[in-house]
């Protein structure tokens, strides 16, 4: 592997970076590794343990919440000029708006159009990994944006 090769991956997977390219290659193994837990709970706790559907979805949806959170923070968006309590206090809203979407998703998709409730998933999926991705990159890890936690 020449040096050039090895810098650009180094970039990709190892620095520090605020380059919302490097961020969003990150982000999408960490929405990755998010979605593997998330839909194969659903699919334990929904087909195995027989829990109600949205109920399992809930559920799976905040456990690989607790993933995605330490990867992202780790990982993708490591520069936060925010103290951790107004992180966290905003991070747990931008998440709450994306529970209310996957469970509208999911319940809308399975409900009101007949699929079946791991297909509603997917399309939840799509939808809320966008939303979270650039709800987060504004309103946690953008330095120049005030939050009103900061404020508090």
């Amino acid at each position: 592997m020449s040096y050039t090769n090895f810098a650009m991956l180094r970039k990709l997977l190892v620095d520090d970076s605020t380059h919302i390219g490097v961020q969003f290659f990150r982000y999408g193994f960490v929405a990755v590794a998010a979605f593997i837990v998330d839909f194969g709970l659903l699919f334990v706790f929904t087909h195995y343990l027989k829990i109600y559907y949205l109920v399992s979805a809930t559920m799976s949806f905040l456990i690989s919440l607790v993933l995605n959170y330490c990867l992202s923070t780790m990982w993708v968006f490591s520069h936060s000029s925010r103290k951790r309590s107004a992180e966290v206090s905003i991070f747990f809203v931008i998440n709450m708006v994306g529970l209310v979407l996957n469970t509208v998703i999911i319940w809308g998709a399975t409900s009101m159009f007949g699929l079946y409730y791991l297909y509603s998933k997917l399309v939840a999926v799509a939808i809320v990994f966008f939303w979270s991705f650039f709800a987060r990159r504004y309103f946690i890890f953008k330095k120049d944006i005030p939050a009103i936690a900061d404020v508090i």
